[in-house]
């Protein structure tokens, strides 16, 4: 008989009857939460209700059903999202529960991969086919941590080999707690951005920015000084400058590792060819770390990620450095003979002597980010919604 466990669970003894992975009461809360607080937007907003006052615009009656429905509807994701998304493993095959639940044999499976995504990690089946089938449940990501990932990777992997999978002997080379892949075999093509940790204090700021630069370009001036078409055009403009300044913050910067070269994606963009980098260090940077390449020129290229810094943080970043030297050492060995790669130099520099392991943010770190991520946000919400009733009580 199977037994509800701990963080979205349920285990039997052994390998005999059935598991079931569920997203976490610690998963689903912070998505709970921001849903909660659109919710509560729609419903404190003076737009979506009837007044008697004159000069407040009046919304259809469409609307006010909309903000009625609108909870219905977002209790049932969350229903969806915690009790039937999810991962049932069998001795025979396993069951992907999605919108569209999948029953997949074990023998069609040809792999069991980790892979990042959007800042956090997930497993992805590989099969015989070729289909590629990335599972919604196990995954750990921002606001959506999962502190047992590594153990229901691991449970699923083994699950597998049961079923009649087998490992290939490369696979069992790398450490087991690799961002790119869990178990060593690093995709094709991989890329690394900045954790969310770190671009969502940076994306809100611009964000709230932006739109206090729309509304001082529609606002009425002193002396009731009615908006121009230059004012207007200028906040627009600042406005779009400060959003696209926040999705390269969030997306544009990053590293791409590929077999033949490693791309450097920011302000300046530079690819490197895998033969001219003869190692990767760590250094100090500003009360942080960051990696660098050490090129055979004798060049030193700073990576825009993995890095920490004082207040922020990327709680994944040693597992990012160890896949960066991890992918390093596997493509320097291509092609050339032992004696040569052993004169190539360490992932750390001679001079400096190696830094302790980073052991992730302090809690007044959490502290700090998460109180200017809540201001922020409403800063922002309170400003499109000033902003909307401005534009309506004015036309």
């Amino acid at each position: 008989m199977n037994q509800e466990a701990r963080d979205g669970g349920a285990e039997s003894s052994g390998t005999i009857g059935r598991v079931r992975y569920r997203a976490s009461w610690q998963q689903t809360l912070p998505l709970a939460l921001i849903l909660g607080a659109v919710v509560l937007t729609q419903w404190s907003n003076p737009l979506l209700w009837a007044h008697q006052r004159p000069g407040l615009f009046d919304m259809p009656f469409g609307s006010r059903i909309l903000a009625l429905v609108l909870p219905l509807l977002i209790t049932l994701e969350l229903w969806v999202l915690s009790r039937y998304v999810g991962v049932t493993l069998t001795p025979e095959a396993v069951v992907v529960h999605n919108l569209r639940r999948r029953t997949i044999p074990w023998s069609r499976v040809a792999e069991v991969a980790v892979e990042p995504f959007t800042g956090g990690r997930r497993v992805v089946l590989y099969e015989t086919d070729g289909r590629r089938t990335p599972l919604r449940v196990p995954s750990s990501g921002f606001l959506s941590r999962d502190r047992r990932f590594d153990e229901k990777a691991a449970a699923i992997r083994g699950w597998w080999l049961a079923g009649g999978g087998v490992a290939r002997v490369e696979d069992t080379a790398g450490e087991p707690e690799a961002w790119g892949d869990t178990y060593g075999r690093l995709p094709e093509r991989l890329v690394m951005r900045p954790a969310p940790s770190r671009s969502v204090p940076a994306v809100l700021l611009l964000g709230w920015l932006a739109a206090d630069a729309l509304m001082a370009g529609f606002a009425e001036g002193p002396g009731s000084a009615h908006p121009t078409l230059l004012s207007r055009t200028l906040g627009a403009l600042v406005a779009m400058s400060l959003l696209l300044g926040a999705g390269f913050l969030s997306l544009g910067r990053g590293v791409v590792l590929t077999a033949d070269h490693l791309v450097v994606r920011g302000l300046r963009p530079r690819t490197v060819p895998r033969d001219e980098i003869r190692g990767i260090a760590v250094e100090r940077h500003r009360g942080g770390r960051r990696p660098v390449l050490l090129e055979a020129d004798g060049r030193r290229t700073p990576l825009p990620v993995p890095r920490v810094g004082r207040v922020l943080w990327d709680s994944e970043f040693e597992a990012k450095v160890r896949t960066l030297g991890d992918w390093w050492r596997t493509h320097a060995a291509a092609g050339t003979t032992a004696t040569d790669a052993a004169l190539r130099p360490s992932d750390q520099p001679s001079l400096q002597p190696p830094l302790p392991p980073y052991l992730g943010p302090r809690l007044w770190q959490k502290g700090v980010v998460a109180l200017a991520c809540v201001v922020l946000g409403y800063e922002i919400v309170l400003s499109v919604v000033v902003g909307a009733l401005f534009l309506a009580v004015g036309q």
